[in-house]
């Protein structure tokens, strides 16, 4: 029996796992976003094992706790989905953790920089002092301690590039974080296509960035919309 009072986020957690297949931003049956329970300690709403993105309803999202142990839903739990986002609920405080292997912004964390320049596109500039790298590929996490290894490297962050791997976003509310996961792969988008022209980029200054930054982080409707529209226009998932 799935609790009522999850519904809502549940519902809203399988949104933006479909909305995430609809943009291209998944692969294969890989990959987790996870959500913290509002008011209680170390549990989470994640996505199955098993299941494509694009087929995720609410009641398909499963409640662990920080141990891995399924306390409500059909479904398993992939292992390296519990070690990576429990590590990263539990020690950065964020709600909301989006994990991806996005590939314009994975393909970032293969180049010497590993990460997006937040200065070069408008796009960009929303993530200017937002941004944590781990460079340091350590293989699958398959154990705590690499989960929280790669939680320490957030940590006052909410955007993590992970070298030779993919990237985390995180946040307070799924509406908003979804939106900064986004506009994020737009942003490395339009950073690897300009970088493929050969050209020499060209990018604004820091304190300009910076206040494009704070303009867009100042105001969220934007991306509350975004969401609201997405529910209106994502397809509601396959039966089974």
């Amino acid at each position: 029996m799935l609790s009522p009072a999850l519904r809502p986020l549940r519902e809203d957690l399988a949104l933006a796992l479909r909305a995430a297949a609809l943009h291209g931003l998944s692969e294969g049956v890989c990959n987790h976003f996870s959500v913290a329970v509002p008011g209680e300690a170390d549990r989470y709403l994640i996505n199955p094992r098993g299941l494509h993105w694009s087929e995720i309803g609410g009641d398909d999202i499963v409640l662990i706790d920080g141990d891995g142990r399924v306390l409500e839903g059909r479904h398993r739990v992939e292992p390296t989905a519990l070690f990576i986002h429990a590590a990263v609920h539990k020690i950065t405080g964020h709600a909301v953790v989006l994990h991806t292997h996005m590939p314009f912004a994975t393909a970032l964390t293969l180049t010497v920089d590993r990460a997006l320049d937040p200065t070069l596109s408008q796009n960009a500039m929303r993530y200017v002092g937002r941004i944590a790298i781990d460079a340091d590929y350590n293989g699958l996490a398959l154990d705590h301690s690499e989960g929280e290894r790669i939680a320490a490297a957030m940590r006052g962050k909410d955007i993590a590039f992970l070298g030779n791997h993919g990237v985390v976003v995180a946040g307070a509310r799924i509406d908003h974080a979804y939106d900064d996961l986004y506009y994020l792969e737009r942003a490395c988008q339009h950073q690897v296509l300009a970088a493929s022209t050969g050209r020499p980029l060209v990018p604004v200054n820091a304190a300009l960035a910076a206040r494009v930054a704070a303009q867009i982080q100042g105001e969220r409707e934007q991306s509350e919309l975004f969401f609201e529209a997405l529910r209106r226009l994502v397809p509601a998932p396959f039966v089974r």
